[in-house]
């Protein structure tokens, strides 16, 4: 996990922030230790690339509980009324809408980035590397994690 006084965790732990507590209504805090909590048997997770001025991936994972929460919440319906297709649309939002901010933050006013698309993840959730920064937050006692990964991203703070 970088530390969290970095540019970097902090572009991120902001654009995370943001992102739920104006789209579902959530206030994210970080984990006490840098090792993430169990996400549950039944894991969603999401990726995207990032493409350019550096190439990278975010993924971002949580719990099938937290998922129908948050999902819940942005739609203003009872959990138990909540649909798989509603629940993969949040997730590749809420990651769309983190990832854009996350690199704004990172980047000089002036400059461009391109983005792909978020692509749902199956199975188990990709583990981080020497080449990854994990994120472990949470959200009313449930764990998010967001792992950032490439030399691209790593070095992103010197853009």
């Amino acid at each position: 996990m970088p530390h969290r006084q970095t540019p970097l965790y902090q572009a991120m732990f902001s654009a995370v922030s943001q992102t739920l507590e104006n789209m579902a209504f959530v206030e994210v805090t970080a984990q006490p230790e840098d090792t993430p909590k169990n996400l549950g048997a039944t894991v969603n997770w999401v990726s995207m690339l990032i493409h350019d001025p550096f190439q990278g991936e975010i993924r971002l994972a949580m719990s099938a509980s937290l998922l129908r929460e948050l999902t819940a919440n942005m739609f203003g319906l009872e959990t138990d009324e909540v649909g798989q297709s509603q629940q993969q649309d949040i997730i590749a939002e809420i990651l769309n809408t983190l990832t854009g901010l996350f690199m704004t933050a990172l980047l000089p006013d002036d400059q461009t980035y391109q983005l792909g698309l978020p692509e749902h993840g199956a199975g188990e959730f990709p583990p981080v590397d020497e080449d990854s920064i994990a994120w472990n937050l949470e959200i009313e006692g449930q764990p998010l994690v967001i792992i950032g990964s490439g030399a691209g991203l790593l070095k992103a703070e010197q853009v």
